[in-house]
């Protein structure tokens, strides 16, 4: 074989061996026996649609502990099973809280070789002031209000932790749960600071008046959703979706009370601003660009090098061959360094709580005897029930306080035809202006706009060009069923 079809096979080998990437590690590792008996413990006794959430906290292990235990908190509540709900929550809450900066599994995270999603899951700051919401949700139902007080501090806390100073510590549900346990515990003036917090949050809200103890807490929608976008899928973007088309009404006693929306997730989470991890990931994938770069620049040296040395020197001594094996050498250098930019990662970690409403209302009135979920009803803005699965409705009643909670999977987001009218609704209270005076999300024609981004400002968008973390659209990415 001549030399020059020797050195351009040997360079083909290279680049073949060297762009090879590993796949061991995508597969998918049978359970060991020790495994099948801890999750066989896990799950006994257990509802079984949590069995699968149960099981994955054995298999996953710590890297996704605390997405777990949310997603098992967050269904067993909506199961009623307020005891499982507590126990995750306060699984998940310790993994929180726990800190991991040494953790191996970060490291590998902050290393070029290794995806973000290698840490420990966390979760982004709405995620985890939601966890805090939660756990305090379960302990008013539980008829704990310090505890509940405890957390709602805590998901105010993680709300803080916003790189953008303008929506720090603006969680006006969080802000005004703590308020309401105040009031029900008898602490009117801290209830009137934290009551006077969540206005100024969000100007949707507005203070109970001091006689109401029944409380009504309605969730509509889906929760964001986490993509990776960018030419290495280095940002983090966040897809909006399914929200209410409109306002509620609570119904009690045959009396109409408007509900406020005191909350927004999608709002939540794209008004954090940057965070530690974009540095690392943009410098991740300009390193990745560089190896890249560098690389297609020696394989074109390489080659043109072993091209004009054939063309000319061959021959002609060792000249000719000298120069055949430098070409080959830079160009396997090149490749080398291609097939090391292929397995270079800067993505994003893009796990997240599915479970997560869209919006959050809330009503609070004078006290009322509840017997049931018959006794209270939801309505569209027109009047029709909201209502789709009634045993969803969860009703707490304590010494001082009742709390009724109606959850996503209980309401309808598009209201029906109206039926005929028993009584005219109550005229809304005039609310003060907030910060983030809240808009009914995907309006037809919203007043301020339906796509916030990271620093701020409303736009008018199609649902599936909404933008996201680092004024990045959607508009090239396939909108999800």
């Amino acid at each position: 074989m001549h030399r020059p079809a020797r050195h351009l096979l040997l360079a083909a080998a290279a680049l073949a061996l060297v762009s090879c990437k590993t796949t061991a590690a995508n597969k998918t590792t049978p359970e060991t026996p020790e495994q099948t008996k801890a999750v066989a413990a896990l799950q006994d006794g257990k509802p079984a649609s949590l069995h699968w959430w149960y099981r994955n906290i054995v298999i996953d292990g710590k890297r996704d502990a605390v997405l777990n235990w949310m997603r098992i908190g967050k269904d067993a509540l909506d199961l009623g099973r307020l005891d499982l709900a507590a126990e995750a929550f306060d699984n998940a809450l310790a993994g929180i809280e726990a800190v991991y900066a040494d953790n191996p599994q970060a490291e590998k995270a902050r290393s070029v070789w290794h995806a973000e999603a290698e840490k420990d899951f966390k979760g982004e700051p709405h995620e985890r002031a939601m966890a805090y919401y939660y756990r305090g949700l379960v302990s008013m139902m539980q008829g704990d209000y310090e505890n509940a007080r405890a957390s709602f501090k805590g998901a105010m806390l993680q709300d803080s932790f916003a790189e953008n100073e303008r929506h720090r510590a603006d969680f006006a549900v969080a802000a005004f749960l703590e308020g309401w346990t105040n009031q029900c515990t008898g602490s009117p003036g801290r209830a009137d600071e934290n009551f006077k917090e969540a206005a100024e949050a969000r100007g949707t809200v507005t203070p109970p008046a001091p006689q109401d103890r029944l409380l009504v807490l309605v969730e509509a929608g889906a929760g964001p959703s986490k993509e990776a976008v960018g030419q290495h899928k280095e940002k983090l973007a966040y897809r909006e979706q399914n929200g209410p088309k409109g306002g509620y009404q609570v119904r009690v006693a045959r009396q109409r009370h408007a509900l406020r929306l005191a909350e927004e997730l999608f709002f939540q989470a794209t008004t954090r601003g940057g965070r530690e991890m974009d540095k690392i990931l943009a410098m991740k994938a300009g390193t990745k660009e560089a190896t890249a770069t560098a690389g297609a620049v020696g394989v074109a040296t390489g080659l043109g090098v072993m091209a004009n040395a054939n063309r000319y020197n061959y021959g002609n001594g060792n000249n000719g061959g000298a120069a055949m094996a430098a070409g080959a050498m830079i160009a396997l250098i090149g490749l080398m360094a291609h097939a090391a930019a292929q397995n270079m990662t800067a993505e994003v970690d893009t796990r997240y709580w599915y479970s997560l409403p869209h919006s959050v209302f809330l009503a609070t009135l004078p006290p009322a005897r509840i017997t049931g979920p018959d006794g209270i009803d939801i309505l569209h803005d027109n009047g029709a029930s909201a209502i789709t699965n009634r045993d969803a409705i969860r009703i707490a009643t304590g010494r001082d306080c009742t709390i009724v909670w109606v959850p996503a999977s209980a309401l309808s987001l598009d209201a029906p035809a109206a039926p005929p009218a028993e009584e005219p609704p109550a005229k809304p209270t005039s609310a003060k202006s907030g910060k983030s005076a809240g808009i009914a999300v995907n309006s037809p024609e919203p007043t301020a706009g339906n796509c916030r981004t990271q620093d701020g400002p409303l736009v008018n968008l199609e649902p599936e060009r909404c933008a996201a973390i680092n004024g990045t659209t959607l508009s090239s990415v396939p909108a999800k069923g």
